[in-house]
């Protein structure tokens, strides 16, 4: 007697079917979520750094410094001092009126002005100047470029500092490191900052905030979408599983599976279409199944186009953020590299020393004499002429060394390969050239360009910053005794 299997061979497949289908779907949609996450905060994340250091590059290091010394006047001053945890509080805004004369200098409005050219040109939630006072443990707002109540006004500040905000004064090359928040009153949310420097020493933070909040709901919104669709595929598939086992199903299945291997072989020269051209009209759930792949590949070919587009659209936006970086490493006046490409380079090379790629440096320091006495005497214009003018002369000499303004009449020249070989001489020829420029009276006053010109090399155990100040002391100390030279001249 023949008894019946407990469990049969339909309900063991029915079983591994289902097992494996929801598996596959559940693993499909746990890593479209963590990768679309993923995706959407390091885009977010690296626009919010790019941004803020636009921001700060854009500022005018002293306008800061003096907005920020202002601010930290009356805030040392003040004993009875009201965080933003009372904001809107009858004692907030007597705080604040303490700071209103910081509002009304020119240097606080133009320093918000710009901050909301970019805040505006980029959609951002807002961009703002923060300053951490490490006595205190307070964050500090000196300018928001924020429109209505939101706006924080100078002097406001959160009692509390994190372990982010030390780390940014610790290491303030580094920067604020991204956030990503998510609250109740403001929703998702990424904030970064960039340093603002004024000869070497930092003066604030540039920080650019991003709302993520409609993309978040578009990413929400897709992988709902993306579940439901793994989930009606699965339950679509597992029906058709069933009613195959139930049927004489060898040659259907027997063409499906060679259309499947001629499909992935890559042997057909229309691989996208081989399901749309396979013939089965078996009036049942087998032909169910083989439109079903039809339809599948259609989806397949269309998602295939909108990855392409989007990929498309993510290079053209990488390659925006690459031109608009440039921008922000190029002096406007001269061309050449400015102050935040000569940190950048520092940086670099600062690598490059501990790793052992980078050996020997030199750091040239060039400095134009009588700048202020040109702007002066015979305006700006002739200034800036002046200064265009000592650029070209460095540039044409320094022909393998990058050259960097960074400050209004100072030029740095990270000295490399020949250049750093043949300095001296380079050196000579620079100040023989300027000599000759001097004394030519058929030159403008502006035109006869003069400068002061220091050089170090690097020691065993030095840091670029070292050599820096070594290149500095040394043109310093030419520029003196030049004009030594020249008032005993006279």
């Amino acid at each position: 007697m023949t008894h019946k299997p407990k469990f049969s061979l339909k309900k063991k497949l029915i079983i591994l079917i289902v097992s494996i289908i929801m598996t596959i779907s559940l693993l499909a949609g746990l890593l479209s979520y963590k990768e679309i996450d993923g995706v959407i905060r390091d885009m977010y994340i690296n626009r919010s750094r790019e941004l803020s250091a636009t921001a700060a590059a854009m500022l005018d290091p002293q306008m800061v410094k003096t907005v920020r010394d202002q601010v930290m006047d009356v805030f040392s001053a003040t004993e009875d001092r009201v965080s933003t945890d009372d904001w809107g509080s009858p004692e907030f805004e007597a705080y604040l009126q303490k700071y209103d004369t910081v509002r009304d200098t020119s240097e606080y409005r133009t320093i918000q002005k710009q901050l909301r050219i970019v805040q505006d040109h980029n959609h951002l939630e807002c961009v703002y100047l923060v300053y951490f006072d490490l006595e205190t443990e307070s964050t500090i707002y000196l300018v928001d470029g924020t429109y209505g109540e939101d706006n924080s006004r100078p002097g406001c500040f959160d009692a509390i500092m994190y372990e982010v905000d030390r780390e940014a004064m610790r290491h303030p090359e580094n920067g604020i490191a991204p956030d990503v928040t998510n609250t109740e009153e403001y929703g998702w949310v990424v904030a970064a900052g960039s340093p603002v420097f004024l000869d070497g020493s930092l003066v604030a933070f540039s920080a650019a905030e991003i709302s993520m909040n409609e993309v978040m709901k578009e990413r929400n919104r897709f992988l709902i979408l993306a579940f439901a669709a793994l989930l009606v595929l699965a339950v679509v598939f597992i029906i058709l599983s069933i009613l195959l086992i139930e049927r004489a199903i060898v040659r259907p299945i027997n063409k499906l599976s060679d259309t499947s291997e001629k499909y992935w072989s890559g042997e057909s020269t229309a691989i996208h279409n081989e399901f749309s051209r396979l013939q089965i009209h078996t009036g049942d759930e087998i032909e169910l199944l083989s439109n079903s792949m039809k339809q599948m590949e259609q989806n397949i070919n269309e998602q295939m186009t909108k990855i392409l587009d989007t990929t498309q659209k993510l290079i053209t936006t990488r390659e925006h953020a690459e031109e608009m970086d440039r921008i922000a490493n190029v002096d406007a006046l001269t061309k050449v590299r400015n102050k935040r490409a000569y940190d950048e380079k520092i940086a670099q090379m600062e690598a490059g020393m501990q790793c052992g790629e980078i050996r020997e440096f030199g750091i040239a320091m060039v400095d134009l004499n009588d700048l202020k006495k040109i702007n002066d005497n015979y305006g700006h214009d002739k200034g800036d002429l002046a200064i265009q003018k000592l650029c070209g002369i460095v540039c044409s000499n320094f022909k393998h060394s990058p050259v960097f303004r960074i400050g209004g009449d100072e030029f740095a020249v990270v000295l490399e390969g020949e250049d750093l070989q043949n300095a001296e001489e380079i050196i000579r020829n620079i100040e023989n050239r300027l000599d000759q420029i001097r004394t030519d009276l058929a030159l403008k006053p502006w035109e006869r360009t003069s400068a002061a010109i220091g050089i170090a090399r690097n020691r065993e155990g030095d840091t670029p910053d070292m050599v820096f100040r070594r290149a500095d002391e040394a043109m310093y100390a030419r520029k003196k005794e030049m004009k030594a030279r020249f008032q005993a001249f006279r």
